[in-house]
């Protein structure tokens, strides 16, 4: 009989902490002995409630105010876990995440404008941290966990342009993704959004407008991709030129659009049945 060595055990990983019952005493002492443990569980409270990746944190640190921005990456699982032991914050593979009646009181005690400023630092955050492929199949799972804390950092309201850029190529994964509905959804957010924010002719809302053409015909909806396309080009020449490749692109989906609807527009020969009406008279 032959003895099989022992499977190495795995790690237990300890249960997560209970919420605290009172939420507010400890966000009070949190906020006291780890003021920068404290801007960290503001930033995931104005998120999406699912789980944040750390490295948004992480990676991108100096550009948050002091004192978390003064932290060195190698001290923030210090910070991390002066959230989860008290039972303030979960932490897993996936990232951090709140328990929600945690995440409740952090958005009440802040407010709407302190969760603005919050949201804003959020979204910085979040748009460092998108990848730069949209297209490769690796890439799909990052974009996949950053697609909640996008939307829920209000790109559609954002004065960050890099935040807007990371939103709309949001939009072109998903389409890369064979994900039609949510990327026009999303695309039709932002470009109201935008179109209030910005203006109809702004650089971001045409760009924007030439990703949400591309949902709709994805979801098969012809018509009022044409109709959005037919004034994004008029606007995109106006604005920036025919010849630049922004209008070019937006006209050459135009194009694919008119022919899968039944070829391109034929000349108007009105005028060449008149004469020849003309032509048969006495």
């Amino acid at each position: 009989m032959t003895l099989r060595p022992a499977a190495p055990e795995l790690p237990r990983q300890r249960p997560p902490a209970e919420v605290p019952d009172d939420i507010e005493g400890a966000l009070a002492t949190l906020s006291d002995q780890h003021p920068a443990a404290a801007q960290l569980l503001c930033l995931c409270a104005v998120l999406h409630a699912a789980p944040v990746p750390v490295d948004v944190f992480t990676r991108s640190l100096p550009l948050l105010p002091r004192p978390l921005g003064g932290v060195a990456p190698l001290q923030f699982n210090g910070l991390v876990a002066a959230l989860v032991e008290p039972g303030l914050a979960q932490r897993s593979t996936q990232g951090l995440r709140l328990p929600e009646p945690v995440r409740d009181a952090v958005r009440e005690e802040l407010g709407d404008e302190a969760s603005g400023v919050c949201r804003s630092y959020a979204g910085l955050l979040v748009a460092a941290a998108v990848p730069d492929d949209v297209a490769a199949p690796s890439s799909w799972p990052r974009w996949a966990a950053l697609a909640p804390h996008l939307i829920a950092s209000d790109a559609a309201h954002s004065a960050d342009p890099a935040l807007r850029r990371a939103a709309c190529r949001l939009v072109v994964s998903l389409l890369h993704r064979g994900k039609a509905r949510p990327a026009r959804t999303i695309a039709a957010e932002l470009h109201g959004g935008w179109s209030e924010l910005l203006g109809p002719d702004h650089p971001d809302t045409l760009r924007c407008a030439h990703e949400l053409a591309r949902a709709l015909v994805a979801a098969g909806a012809l018509l009022p991709a044409r109709k959005l396309l037919d004034d994004t080009v008029d606007r995109l020449v106006t604005k920036l030129g025919a010849t630049h490749p922004q209008t070019r692109v937006a006209a050459e989906t135009r194009r694919g659009v008119l022919l899968r609807m039944g070829g391109m527009p034929r000349p108007d020969k009105s005028h060449l049945k008149a004469a020849h009406r003309r032509r048969k008279q006495p």
